[in-house]
């Protein structure tokens, strides 16, 4: 039988070595690559997945079993990860991204990295709160409760959130297939 993450916390929280342990092993790749998609660093990304276990191990005496363990975790590292944006204060340079594999290959797999990758970059562009609530939301897969918990606020504002970043994906992605945004013209020639 495999514990909840409620259960593993509560033993951590009483120094439980093995449930801190399977907590890193079942939560390290989705913190970290949370944290790479806040932060687009991945040296930065596996800096806060480990502060970020380095904190639920001190932590975890007065975290409130009425919470949700996945919940607290994630907010720690969201927590860590907008400390690091404040104290660069810059945007994530589009150049400094990985550049996808121009080999050719079939058309339907060079379109389909197409679009991952101008919406991965329209993502980016979007304001942070609204970015967090989008990373959150769909590509963690958290529930609108998961995420609101998370990000601290209220579900109607995750809400107005996740509505407003739709529509400016929506915007970016329009502007990018004709041409007439910036990044999508440049990442064109």
């Amino acid at each position: 039988m495999t514990e909840s993450d409620n259960e593993l916390l509560c033993l951590v929280a009483d120094g439980g070595e093995i449930a801190f342990d399977r907590l890193v092993l079942r939560h390290q790749g989705p913190i970290s690559a949370f944290a790479y998609r806040m932060l687009g660093n991945q040296s930065d990304a596996e800096d806060i997945s480990q502060e970020t276990f380095g904190r639920v191990w001190s932590h975890a005496p007065r975290w409130s079993p009425n919470g949700k363990a996945k919940s607290w975790i994630y907010r720690i590292a969201h927590n860590l990860c907008i400390d690091r944006l404040r104290a660069r204060r810059s945007t994530v340079d589009i150049a400094d991204q990985e550049i996808e594999d121009s080999t050719p290959g079939p058309e339907q797999t060079l379109a389909r990295k197409r679009t991952e990758t101008n919406v991965r970059d329209a993502v980016d562009l979007l304001p942070e709160r609204q970015r967090i609530a989008i990373s959150l939301f769909h590509l963690k897969d958290m529930t609108a409760d998961e995420a609101a918990e998370t990000m601290d606020i209220s579900i109607d504002a995750l809400e107005s959130l996740l509505r407003r970043a739709r529509k400016k994906l929506k915007e970016i992605m329009l502007d990018q297939q004709s041409g007439t945004f910036e990044t999508a013209a440049v990442g064109e020639h």
